[in-house]
């Protein structure tokens, strides 16, 4: 692998976190070794004796440490393993940050992959606001063929649903952990296959739930981005704005494509021809 040397007066980074994790040592590591730079693990709770200026940048890994961070004086600061919604509540403090969630137009990408792409597809969401944000609600012909469902328009969640499935191929999942909790996803996944009907996502986790299939990006992935962005802007001096992760696979649940007797296609190409369509889109 290439190291990417960083040109700057101090290239220690400090990856901050509320706990140490065995997936943040190896994020770290990673990344560091990605850019040649020397990088350490600070507890939010255990600043630096010299403050947090003593560091070029901080990586701010997990909700927890975004959500405490509060330190206005302190060197460029970028989220990791944060979801949009996340970072849109608290954005003033940070230089950049990277998405959890894979965008949906990717998920719907994904199902039309595997579905055809003439195949109605459904998305549940709470309200409008989240369709709104999604970049999709000005696009007609995405319209026509992927419709959102509002819970807030219906009687109940299962009302909805039903709905949904009656009128689509398949659900796709929006990486909401209100709707698609644990105590709800039982429900919608049973709900669904009843009607023989998959669920795209909304995140690699709710694969061994019973999602039939989910794009996600890995540790590698976030290194490789993570990365990216800390050389643009130790570099330049100019940080990327906030985005989801460019880099990522595809994983299934293959017991669930067989009960539905579907041909899935293979994980590693459909995964390198969305990310093509995706740059030249």
């Amino acid at each position: 692998m290439l190291a990417l040397p960083v040109q700057a007066d101090n290239t220690q980074i400090a990856f901050v976190v509320h706990e140490k994790l065995p997936s943040v040592e190896q994020l770290l590591q990673k990344t560091a070794e990605r850019l040649d730079i020397t990088a350490e693990l600070r507890l939010l709770n255990n600043p630096p004796p010299t403050g947090w200026q003593s560091y070029a940048a901080v990586v701010l890994v997990g909700p927890q440490a975004l959500e405490a961070w509060s330190f206005a004086e302190s060197p460029p600061a970028v989220a990791v393993f944060v979801s949009r919604d996340a970072v849109a509540a608290i954005s003033s403090k940070l230089a950049s940050a990277l998405y959890l969630e894979p965008p949906l137009k990717r998920q719907i990408a994904l199902a039309k992959s595997i579905l055809g792409a003439d195949r109605p597809l459904g998305v549940l969401m709470q309200d409008k606001s989240e369709w709104k944000n999604s970049g999709l609600s000005s696009l007609p012909l995405q319209q026509s063929l992927v419709t959102p469902y509002f819970v807030d328009q219906y009687e109940n969640l299962n009302r909805a649903l039903l709905d949904l499935l009656k009128n689509s191929h398949a659900l796709i999942g929006t990486y909401d952990t209100e709707l698609y909790s644990s105590t709800n996803i039982k429900n919608i996944l049973i709900t669904a296959y009843r009607q023989n009907k998959p669920l795209i996502g909304p995140s690699s986790a709710y694969i061994k739930a019973g999602a039939l299939a989910t794009t996600y990006s890995d540790i590698d992935d976030v290194a490789h981005r993570l990365s990216e962005m800390l050389l643009t802007g130790l570099k330049e001096h100019v940080w990327p704005e906030a985005d989801y992760n460019p880099y990522f696979k595809v994983r299934y649940n293959q017991q669930v494509g067989r009960s539905l007797n579907l041909l899935l296609p293979d994980a590693e190409s459909l995964a390198s021809q969305l990310t093509k369509d995706e740059r030249e889109h």
